[in-house]
């Protein structure tokens, strides 16, 4: 119930504590960055590091603050760029995928993307196990007019609603579960593998891809710029779609590492254990 003035001022007591008292997945965050920036030196690694703990800082209270937050803040906090492409093919009768990364504050870009179209946007996510962080993510999410897609059923309740105009959002940048299509390439300097989902979805839709890019133009203020990545028709160009995802998401992490969700252990499978569980 704070104000946000007053919730980053415990921003930083917050990061001293998970940073520098609890070391919570520093040795994952820098096992990340030493392998996405081999030229880094240790002591480089390490500043980026704290950079993107502190950032993490605030961004936890910025999404306990999106609980309550005015309609009125939120629009003054978030830019956008590029949202007259994705107006045009809503009004054109086209439902739009538009593709995300961990980067910077998504809660707050969709809740804001909620506000600033007249179309449903519609979040592909992955149930929680924990019953109260489920229900806070959903009550968090809607109360702008957004809806959930459980991701174990996406495919099905995207084509019940094909030809709905509509914004279909979807975040692909984590490490895919063993049992699911994955796509292996290069990404930040090391064979990666990736869900298979934003090009299994725009092929069976026809539907045109976006990317929301996010970037921090100062403390709780952000621009998100959306550019189109791919378009139908996608027969004949195998893996069009993720290639451009890839290529967005690992662009824009090079531009500002430190706003990427680095605390995942995204390399913890290598391609051998995968290949190995299928057979």
């Amino acid at each position: 119930m704070l104000p946000l003035a007053v919730l980053y001022r415990l921003a930083w007591p917050v990061y001293i504590v998970v940073y520098r008292v609890l070391r919570v997945r520093r040795r994952v965050v820098e096992s990340n960055l030493a392998r996405a920036f081999p030229e880094r030196s240790s002591a480089d690694v390490q500043a980026l590091g704290r950079r993107v703990y502190r950032n993490y800082a605030d961004v936890l209270v910025e999404m306990l603050h999106s609980l309550r937050m005015e309609e009125a803040a939120l629009r003054s906090r978030i830019e956008f760029v590029g949202d007259d492409l994705l107006e045009t093919e809503l009004k054109q009768g086209r439902p739009v995928l538009l593709t995300l990364a961990h980067q910077c504050n998504l809660e707050w870009m969709l809740l804001a993307a909620c506000l600033r179209f007249e179309y449903p946007v519609e979040a592909v996510y992955r149930p929680l196990s924990d019953p109260g962080m489920e229900a806070a993510t959903t009550r968090a999410y809607t109360r702008f007019g957004g809806s959930l897609i459980d991701d174990r059923s996406v495919i099905k309740s995207i084509m019940k609603r094909r030809k709905v105009p509509r914004i279909v959002t979807l975040v692909s940048d984590q490490a895919p579960n063993i049992k699911d299509e994955i796509y292996w390439t290069r990404f930040l300097n090391q064979e990666t593998g990736f869900f298979l989902a934003p090009e299994i979805i725009a092929r069976f839709t026809d539907y045109p891809v976006y990317f929301a890019g996010m970037r921090r133009r100062s403390r709780g203020y952000y621009t998100v710029e959306f550019k189109k990545i791919a378009e139908p028709p996608y027969k004949g160009r195998e893996r069009s779609v993720i290639n451009a995802y890839v290529q967005a998401v690992e662009q824009q992490i090079l531009d500002t590492p430190e706003d990427w969700l680095w605390m995942h252990r995204r390399w913890k499978r290598q391609r051998s254990m995968y290949e190995k569980t299928e057979t």
